[in-house]
């Protein structure tokens, strides 16, 4: 072995050295010219000019070469990858120079406004047209109604929608319907008729169907146009029609897509991309296919139709410290086969927050989508997302670390965190995560007053996952959901001021389903703020409730004289529900026998979702639940929080309280 090991190593070096012996680096700048040698542009004195260029040349490009873009330029097009790097040289694409990141846009600026009257104004647009963009800022298609939902009480299929007081309505005859067909499906169809009452349209790449009395609205047709920024993109044409009303489109800088996708990867391998802006693409920023180890660092993606990245069938992944910002459909989306993907210290804000400008289906608007097996999505930090903030699946993958806030802002019935297999994978854990502010949204569904955000979501086929030291918290529905799920290990998580802070629900509404079974609950602080909050609330369609699993040794703020456990099952045939305290509920469901509750009205809630330890100062002692007293300050790890109780309060602990270790 030692023998194999002296040729293994001075071979390993070789390979390092030559590749960086023989590499070259090629600079482009917006001042340079194309007509340039490959040899003169080795040199930042003269740099090609256009992305063209790189194009053309990247046959030629060898692993350990290096693209560098000047700092400060602007670069207009797609980078069309055409070469791979190796194991040990890829392909890297940089930056150079002083200033800003370079930017590679495939936003172009639309002039020669004419007004046509009803104040739309119409200019030329011969390429692209899927975003609009006045003076940087995301604009919506024109749109009947400006606002809301119109609700149909009928459908045929998933071909067309009956309402009752269309023929009271304009009548578009073309453009797009949008239809919200259950809480977390927003699909757009292409009208092919309107007649009478009913609106056909084509069935395109979804297969679900709608839902009576949901609702609807049109878009993409010029007749909507009655808003200040509304657009219309006639295809025929090549006309860009947007609606100023009185203002004066000369007065605003108006962009839209030429290019839909900006850097276009299919089965080459070994690229980084480093320091660079994104900006303007009509569909995805990056077009991942069969791409074996593609790394995207420090670079920053603003603006996009689609999808930041997307990526299929391409394993080792790396995307880290990148900001990601408006996309319409999603942030990253790595889809099957993207195995051993890394995600990690990524800001991901403002994504699927415009309802039909999403892609049809489910997986999208959200922030995170992940499925390869051996997933790393780490220390991310997600504001304002349309629906999940991250959804994944994958055998051995880990979601540590994670900071989301605000999510279900355009469609709902999703999470934070949100777990759902349709094929089996396993040992997935999810940990340390804060998620706050599931808002959840009903426009749309006959349930105007229900909201439907879940902080972590373990969803219908999903086991095998462990929950531990996650911070829930200000979740509309529910902090932590099991739905037709089974062997969920729940330990050691701080779930406080939500709809509901526990919720186990089994329906078995398909034949796939799973039964809730095997699941584990332990050493969690499950706290209502309200008396409105249940702490727990468990149903079934079945009399197993107590076939769930083991549930015991948590700390439940219940509210004095209120009965905060909430128990629906079938008992003889008949749907049975009650309400108990805790004491009750260990008694009827021989279960949470060590829990403990603690009957205060009052309690201090702090968390740290920051990468260092952060100090609190009290302004008197307090204690927490496992009676450790904090006199003058409290310090709380990194991605941790505590609740704490005035001192003259203190809460009982259990005797033989029960430790849950996690491996």
């Amino acid at each position: 072995m030692k023998a194999e090991l002296k040729h293994v190593v001075p071979l390993f070096f070789l390979l390092l050295f030559c590749s960086k012996s023989f590499s070259s680096t090629y600079y482009f700048s917006s001042n340079g010219s194309d007509d340039y040698t490959s040899l003169q542009a080795k040199s930042p004195a003269t740099p090609w000019k256009s992305l063209e260029k790189l194009n053309s040349f990247f046959k030629n490009l060898h692993p350990g070469d290096s693209i560098l873009f000047k700092r400060g330029d602007i670069f207009h097009g797609s980078i069309k990858v055409t070469a791979s790097g190796a194991v040990f040289a890829p392909i890297h694409f940089g930056a150079y120079g002083t200033g800003n990141r370079p930017e590679i846009t495939g936003l172009s600026q639309l002039t020669s406004w004419k007004a046509v009257g009803n104040g739309i104004y119409e200019a030329p647009c011969t390429t692209g047209g899927s975003m609009l963009l006045l003076n940087g800022t995301q604009q919506a298609l024109g749109r009947y109604p400006n606002k809301g939902y119109l609700s149909f009480q009928a459908h045929s299929g998933n071909t067309s929608i009956t309402d009752s007081k269309l023929n009271t309505l304009p009548q578009f005859g073309t453009g797009e319907i949008v239809i919200r067909k259950n809480r977390w499906i927003i699909d757009r169809h292409s009208i092919t008729a309107q007649s009478g009452n009913t609106i056909t349209y084509s069935a395109g790449n979804t297969t679900y169907s709608p839902n009576n009395n949901y609702g609807y609205f049109i878009q993409n047709n010029i007749k909507t146009l009655d808003a200040f920024g509304e657009w219309f993109m006639n295809y025929d044409t090549h006309v860009m029609s947007v609606y100023f009303g009185n203002k004066n489109p000369n007065k605003f800088s108006v962009t839209t897509t030429s290019v839909d996708v900006l850097v276009n990867i299919q089965k080459h391998q070994y690229l980084n991309f480093d320091g660079i802006l994104f900006t303007g693409a009509g569909k995805n920023s990056f077009n991942l296919v069969q791409a074996k180890k593609v790394a995207i660092k420090n670079c920053i993606i603003d603006y996009t139709g689609s999808e930041a990245i997307l990526a299929s069938y391409s394993p080792f992944v790396s995307i880290t410290n990148c900001g990601i910002n408006h996309s319409l459909s999603g942030g990253i989306n790595l889809d099957a086969g993207c195995t051993n993907a890394t995600i990690t210290n990524n800001t991901i804000t403002n994504t699927g927050l415009i309802a039909g400008m999403g892609k049809s289906n489910s997986g999208t608007y959200e922030a995170i989508t992940s499925f390869g097996d051996n997933a790393n999505i780490e220390r991310n930090r997600i504001d304002s997302v349309g629906y999940n903030g991250i959804y994944f699946g994958g055998n051995t993958s880990t979601v540590k670390n994670n900071h989301i806030t605000y999510f279900c802002l355009t469609k709902d019935d999703g999470a934070g965190i949100y777990i759902g297999d349709w094929s089996k994978t396993v040992s997935k854990k999810v940990i340390g995560n804060m998620v706050f502010n599931g808002i959840g949204n009903s426009e749309g569904t006959p349930y105007t007053k229900s909201l439907q955000a879940e902080g972590i979501y373990i969803d219908d086929n999903s086991e095998s996952v462990v929950i531990t030291g996650n911070t829930v918290s200000k979740c509309a529905n529910n902090g932590i959901k099991v739905h037709n799920a089974k062997n969920i290990d729940i330990f050691n998580n701080t779930v406080f001021d939500n709809g509901v802070q526990l919720r186990m629900e089994q329906d078995h509404y398909i034949p796939t389903s799973s039964f809730i079974r095997g699941n584990n609950v332990r050493n969690n602080i499950f706290f209502s703020k309200s008396g409105l909050q249940p702490v727990a609330k468990f149903s079934t369609h079945l009399d197993d409730i107590n076939s769930f699993g083991s549930i015991d040794s948590n700390f439940y703020n219940c509210k004095s004289n209120v009965n905060n456990f909430k128990a629906m099952q079938v008992k003889n045939g008949k749907n049975v529900s009650a309400n108990y305290t805790l004491s009750d509920w260990k008694i009827r469901s021989g279960k949470d026998a060590s829990s403990v509750e603690t009957p205060v009205n009052e309690v201090m809630f702090e968390y740290n979702a920051g990468n260092t330890a952060k100090t609190v100062t009290l302004r008197q002692p307090y204690v927490d639940v496992h009676n450790n007293v904090y006199k003058s300050e409290v310090t709380i790890n990194p991605y941790s929080s505590i609740i704490l109780v005035a001192s003259n309060k203190p809460p009982a602990i259990a005797k033989n309280q029960l430790t849950a270790l996690v491996k």
